[in-house]
């Protein structure tokens, strides 16, 4: 079987900067999924409730500025905000999860202020709305490059960054005025190739996965 080194400085099992062990690893993975099974429900809801064109120019925002949905996604939502809080607390403050701590924590407060700002009341809470929303792109797209490349170099992470960046392209060609209508599908494929990121980091040790995996494997 194949070995691969660790990174000198975390030899020690009873080092402060060790970041992974096995008391953290299970438990927040649970939390993680706990809050992505809410969020992707919440949205499963409100697709199965309304479906129209306006879903495909304006995806999930849609949910929000409508009656029937509001108070589903709303409380859906607030409910994800809050996991993803609790759940960024149990991360270790040392590399890589300091990142994704914080990536956690913008996205928890991004989330509710895209509800608080509905891109139909006028200019200001449109540009505000769309803003928000290309910040949590922005920076979950990072996080996941930075994990892809500087900590899993391994074919789970290259897949799931490639569905995450697919998930983008097709979000951002699907904005309003754009060439394509497929805005709600851009943005769960983008947040799929996240959480898939994420979940198999809590999965692996990354001071081991930060070595390439040798040919025969990759292969």
């Amino acid at each position: 079987m194949f070995t691969r080194k660790k990174r000198p400085g975390l030899a020690n099992p009873n080092s402060e900067n060790r970041p992974y062990s096995s008391g953290f690893k299970e438990p927040v993975l649970h939390r993680v999924m706990a809050s992505e099974a809410v969020l992707l429900l919440t949205v499963m809801v409100c697709t199965v409730m309304v479906w129209n064109n306006n879903v495909n120019v304006y995806g999930i925002s849609y949910f929000g500025v409508i009656a029937p949905t509001l108070p589903i996604i709303a409380i859906g939502f607030l409910s994800g905000s809050v996991m993803l809080v609790m759940a960024a607390r149990m991360f270790p403050d040392a590399a890589p999860y300091r990142l994704v701590k914080w990536t956690l924590r913008i996205v928890s407060v991004g989330i509710v202020l895209l509800l608080l700002t509905p891109y139909t009341v006028d200019t200001f809470f449109n540009w505000t709305h769309m803003t928000l929303g290309a910040i949590i792109f922005i920076v979950e797209l990072y996080t996941g490059g930075v994990l892809y490349f500087r900590h899993l170099h391994d074919r789970v992470s290259k897949y799931a960054l490639a569905v995450q960046f697919t998930g983008g392209l097709l979000a951002m060609l699907s904005l309003p005025n754009d060439m394509l209508n497929f805005m709600l599908e851009g943005e769960l494929i983008f947040q799929l190739g996240f959480m898939i990121l994420l979940n198999h980091l809590l999965r692996v040790e990354p001071s081991m996965a930060s070595e390439p995996l040798p040919p025969q494997i990759e292969s």
